[in-house]
């Protein structure tokens, strides 16, 4: 009888040492640092150079107050085509920037855009990750006329960047700036 309690205590010895151990030895490289985005920006540049920021921001973070948001408010005079705005996000978690941290990322991001309503007759991707496949940082925005939104999606790790309506991965942030040509 005493042999077999040497045995099992030194079997659990051995069966902890062993968790331990691969605990200890555990691979951190593939572990994510979740960001909390609590800005996110969206500049506009007209073919003359005129630059238009729009902000998305909610300081608290989810759950607290509502986040504010600015309407993408545009004159009519730079509706059509003749007047593509070059659009560019910045995304942030309090007062750092994790925009060349997306882009050097990026073939593991994908952003996605819906449009809503009239004001905007097209919105076309302008840059690509390392597959040439879409990224979504830049982007090229044809201005209509009347109101709208424009809903914007960051996903990480999507299963596909061809399927828009349905990337896959998780969401990093879902945000809604109205839209208004006046």
């Amino acid at each position: 009888m005493q042999h077999t309690k040497i045995t099992l205590r030194t079997l659990l010895l051995a069966l902890l040492a062993q968790t331990l151990f691969f605990t200890a030895c555990k691979d951190d490289s593939d572990d994510t640092v979740v960001e909390n985005i609590t800005k996110v920006v969206v500049s506009l540049t007209t073919v003359d150079g005129q630059v238009r920021e729009f902000k998305w921001e909610d300081a608290d973070g989810p759950g607290g107050n509502a986040p504010a948001v600015d309407s993408i408010l545009l004159p009519q005079s730079l509706a059509g085509t003749a007047n593509t705005l070059s659009g560019e996000l910045r995304i942030f978690d309090g007062a750092t920037d994790l925009t060349a941290e997306i882009k050097a990322e990026k073939n593991a991001h994908l952003f996605v855009y819906n449009l809503t309503g009239t004001a905007l007759a097209q919105l076309a991707y302008d840059d690509a990750d390392d597959n040439n496949e879409k990224f979504g940082l830049k982007t090229r925005w044809v201005v209509n006329t009347g109101t709208g939104s424009v809903n914007i999606k960051l996903y990480h790790e999507p299963t596909s960047k061809f399927d828009l309506s349905n990337p896959g991965g998780d969401v990093d942030f879902d945000v809604t700036f109205p839209v208004k040509i006046q």
